[in-house]
C-alpha cells in the first residue's frame, strides 16, 4: 500500500492539506522553471512546513509499524529498495548527437521533446506490479520503453556497458519449479535435440521459439502435440502445487489473487522477477566499494556500468548472477561502448 493508502482514519484530513502544500510548492518550483537536479526541497520551503510534513508522515508509519505484521520478505524488499535508489542517484550519461541521423521522423523529434520533460534519472517503483516486476514512477527516464533506435543514445560514465541476462529466463523459471536440471545450452537450440528431435518434427530455431512460448502462456491445458514436451514442463503439476484454487504462492512466498486462466503466467512470471533482482542484488554487493555500478535494470537483463579496472570480475558477476535458487541458469553476456552496440562475447 502507499502511504497514502495507510494511512489512518484520524490522521488523513492533516495528511490531505500538508500533501497539497507538498503539491503546490513542486508546482511553483516548476513555474519559475527550477531545475530540480540544481536545488534542494528542504532549501526552499520554511523549516514550519517540513516539521509539519514529516511529522505527519512520522505518525503514518509509527501508525503502520504497530498495525501492520512485517512481511516475510521484508528484507529482500528492504534490499530491493536501496539498489533501485543508488540507481536513482546516479544521472543517465546521454549522447543526445546519436538522435541527429534521426532527427528528420517526427517520432525522433517527440522523443526528443520528452526527453527534455523527464528527468535525466532512472526512478523505479518496486510496488508497481502485482507480479513483482519493476515499472518507472512518473518523469522517470523511460529505460523501460526505450525504443532500439535510440539506444546508442545511452553512454557508459565508465568506460564501457556489460549487459547480463538470462537465456530463456521464463522457460528455466518452469523448468526450475519442475524441480528439473537446467541445461547448459541455448535453451532454444536445447528444445531442438531434446524434444523435437524425438518427435521426429524438423523446425527452425525461430518456429521452435514461437511456438514455445505460444504454448507457455497459452493456460495450463494448451498443449503443442509433442508428449515429450510435459516431461520437462508439466504445467500442471507444477499449477497444482503453488496454486489453492484462489491464489498463487510463488518459492520466495509472493501471493497473487489468481483465477485458474492467469495463475500460471502470474506463477511464472512473478518467480522469474523475484529471481533475477535477487540475482541483481547480490551483483550490487560484489560492485560495492568499486567505480563500476548498476546503470538499469530491464526486465530480466542488468545494464552494467563498468571500470576497465574492475573488467578481471567479470567472471565473478556471471557466476553469480547464474546461481539462482531454481539451479544454474545460463547467462547471455554482451558489451560495449553505448548500450545500442552491444555484442555477445
Amino acid at each position: 500500500k502507499s502511504i497514502d493508502e495507510a494511512c489512518p482514519g484520524d490522521l488523513k484530513d492533516d495528511w490531505e492539506k500538508t500533501k497539497k502544500k507538498h503539491a503546490a510548492f513542486i508546482k511553483s518550483f516548476k513555474v519559475a522553471h527550477v531545475k530540480a537536479s540544481s536545488y534542494c526541497f528542504y532549501d526552499l520551503v520554511p523549516e514550519s512546513f517540513l516539521l509539519e510534513y514529516f511529522g505527519h508522515k512520522c505518525k503514518i508509519v509509527e501508525h503502520i509499524l504497530k498495525t501492520y505484521e512485517k512481511p516475510n520478505n521484508y528484507d529482500y524488499l528492504l534490499e530491493l529498495t536501496k539498489l533501485t535508489r543508488e540507481i536513482e542517484q546516479q544521472p543517465v550519461n546521454l549522447n543526445l548527437k546519436a538522435l541527429t541521423p534521426l532527427m528528420y521522423k517526427a517520432k525522433t523529434r517527440s522523443f526528443r521533446e520528452k526527453l527534455a520533460r523527464v528527468q535525466n534519472r532512472i526512478c523505479y517503483n518496486v510496488f508497481g506490479t502485482k507480479t513483482g516486476r519493476l515499472t518507472t514512477k512518473k518523469g522517470s527516464f523511460p529505460i523501460l520503453t526505450l525504443d532500439r533506435d535510440y539506444r546508442n543514445l545511452l553512454i557508459p560514465s565508465n568506460d564501457y556497458f556489460l549487459e547480463l541476462d538470462f537465456n530463456g529466463a521464463e522457460l528455466r523459471c518452469l523448468l526450475g519449479l519442475n524441480e528439473m536440471e537446467q541445461p547448459h545450452q541455448d535453451i532454444h537450440d536445447w528444445h531442438s535435440e531434446e524434444i523435437y528431435k524425438s518427435s521426429g518434427k524438423q523446425i527452425t530455431r525461430d518456429e521452435i521459439k514461437k511456438k514455445i512460448f505460444s504454448w507457455l502462456y497459452g493456460g495450463v491445458e494448451a498443449s503443442l502435440g509433442i508428449p515429450a514436451i510435459e516431461t520437462y514442463y508439466n504445467k500442471r503439476q507444477v499449477l497444482n502445487k503453488y496454486w489453492d484454487g484462489d491464489k498463487i504462492v510463488n518459492p520466495f512466498g509472493r501471493e497473487i489473487q489468481a483465477d485458474e486462466f492467469h495463475a500460471l503466467n502470474f506463477l511464472i512470471q512473478s518467480t522469474t522477477s523475484d529471481l533475477f533482482l535477487r540475482r541483481a542484488i547480490a551483483v550490487n554487493n560484489l560492485l560495492k566499494n568499486r567505480k563500476s555500478r548498476i546503470t538499469a535494470l530491464i526486465h530480466d537483463s542488468m545494464l552494467i556500468d563498468l571500470d576497465r579496472e574492475d573488467k578481471e570480475i567479470i567472471p565473478e558477476l556471471v557466476k553469480t548472477m547464474e546461481s539462482t535458487e531454481l539451479g544454474k541458469f545460463k547467462v547471455n553476456k554482451k558489451v560495449g561502448l553505448d548500450f545500442g552496440s552491444l555484442r555477445s562475447f
